[in-house]
């Protein structure tokens, strides 16, 4: 649906999926050139997502100097045709696209103690890693630990559309990141939008991410055929989630209706 001359894509996936074959992915573009990066195991809620992130931005601005950087997800599809969201980026050239949650910071737990055994743990995780997990939180609330002082978070989706500029700035960022997010937890929705609150980027920001996800019916919410007006109705470039499991016929028209 995104195979565009002024496309490229950049592709993570995830190395604990043995059975992915870049050799045929590449096939499935005639004028978007495919790189694949490095790949690594990513956990949910770990840091290695924060990295794999990293890792997808350093590629893409090792190639040139983009519009824009788009984070999508496995579950996202574009709900515009391809000319229609180049456009919009060219038209909103120097605007970073990066949702924030609310005003206020509600989230310091995730930030303030350490998980060491988040990378082990991911969703869910076995009961040892669980209860070690509860342990060392428990010790560390004892003795009031309470890292990353004075530094003002936030907090949003993860999923950015971004200037060249601004993911360069991310970049240069990377030692501070490391220090500041690793071992936390679900910090993939907080170190893009500190970093940007932080900086002079910030007067740019877009008042939306101009991803279309529910959040009141799921976490997120499947969309289903039953959804397909709501989703046309939309000024979002992207959406998510989908699922061929879940409903593979919304896919099927989402797909006739952009491509």
């Amino acid at each position: 649906m995104l195979d565009h001359p002024k496309i490229d894509i950049f592709i993570h996936f995830d190395a604990k999926n043995k059975s992915y074959d870049p050799a045929e992915t590449l096939k499935l573009t005639k004028y978007s050139r495919i790189f694949h990066t490095p790949r690594i195991k990513v956990s949910w809620g770990g840091y290695s997502q924060i990295k794999a992130e990293l890792i997808l931005l350093e590629a893409a601005a090792s190639q040139g100097h983009y519009g824009h950087y788009h984070l999508l997800s496995g579950a996202d599809l574009p709900i515009k045709k391809s000319e229609d969201i180049i456009k919009f980026f060219e038209e909103h050239s120097e605007n970073e696209f990066v949702g924030f949650q609310s005003r206020n910071f509600g989230y310091e737990d995730r930030i303030r103690y350490y998980y060491p055994f988040q990378e082990l743990n991911g969703r869910r995780g076995n009961r040892i890693v669980r209860v070690l997990s509860r342990i060392s939180l428990k010790l560390q609330k004892m003795l009031h630990v309470h890292r990353n002082k004075g530094i003002n978070f936030q907090k949003g989706s993860q999923w950015f559309s971004i200037t060249d500029k601004f993911a360069r700035y991310v970049l240069s960022k990377r030692e501070w990141i490391h220090k500041v997010f690793h071992d936390t937890v679900c910090a993939d929705e907080i170190f893009l939008h500190t970093l940007l609150l932080n900086s002079d980027f910030y007067e740019k920001r877009a008042p939306s991410s101009m991803r279309f996800i529910d959040w009141n019916r799921g976490s997120p919410y499947t969309f289903r055929l039953s959804d397909l007006e709501q989703i046309k109705a939309s000024q979002a470039m992207f959406a998510r989630k989908f699922q061929p499991s879940v409903d593979a016929e919304i896919i099927e028209r989402v797909s006739e209706l952009y491509s």
